[in-house]
């Protein structure tokens, strides 16, 4: 009888030992079920390629297959199927490199300053002094004064405000940075481009 049961297991071991599919909890527990004793069916789990399931819903069904704590601990010992190891994380063959996504002008009003305000009120009066004649060229001063003085504000204001390009790029790592300039640039979106000391250049 015991030499039956040797020949039962080493059949069942022949397949996995000659590369079949890896051993898994089934099998265990019908070579259990089928009669073949502790040191048998750990022989064979030892020959075997293992690809058991140790979560402990497949510790409890084995329980309840009938197998020994004996045979769960070394199912345990030998674990599960190694997993192929996880492939490096990829980095970017250019960490500087990136992707033109945004091109924005910003315009920045300047300030008005009192020249400006001075020369307009100057100019202004002398206009009101003209126009408004013999009879009402003190008004016309006193107006045209106050209007060129504003309009003088504005203008200096206006000649006086800034702007600048903003430029967005995603780099290739995935962040996406701000770059600005005070030329207009000649980037586009989609334009591929490399950050060097700070400012961009063609890839």
């Amino acid at each position: 009888m015991k030499s039956l049961l040797i020949a039962c297991a080493l059949a069942l071991c022949a397949p996995f030992a000659a590369g079949a599919a890896p051993m898994s909890n089934d099998d265990v527990i019908r070579m259990v079920r089928g009669g073949l004793g502790e040191a048998t069916v750990i022989q064979a789990i030892d020959a075997a390629t293992s690809a058991f399931d140790t979560s402990p819903d497949g510790l409890i069904r084995l329980k309840q297959g009938g197998v020994s704590d004996t045979v769960i601990q070394r199912i345990l010992a030998r674990g599960t199927a190694a997993a192929p190891a996880a492939a490096p994380a990829q980095q970017p063959a250019c960490p500087a490199c990136g992707t033109i996504v945004s091109v924005r002008e910003v315009s920045q009003p300047g300030q008005g300053g009192a020249g400006g305000a001075v020369a307009g009120g100057v100019v202004g009066g002398l206009l009101g002094n003209a126009l408004g004649g013999s009879k009402h060229r003190t008004a016309g001063t006193v107006v045209g004064a106050t209007g060129g003085a504003v309009a003088g504000y504005q203008i200096q204001k206006h000649t006086s405000g800034t702007k600048h390009w903003e430029i967005g790029v995603r780099m290739d790592d995935g962040s996406t940075h701000a770059y600005t300039q005070e030329q207009a640039p000649h980037w586009k979106s989609g334009d591929r481009v490399r950050v060097v000391n700070g400012a961009l250049a063609p890839l």
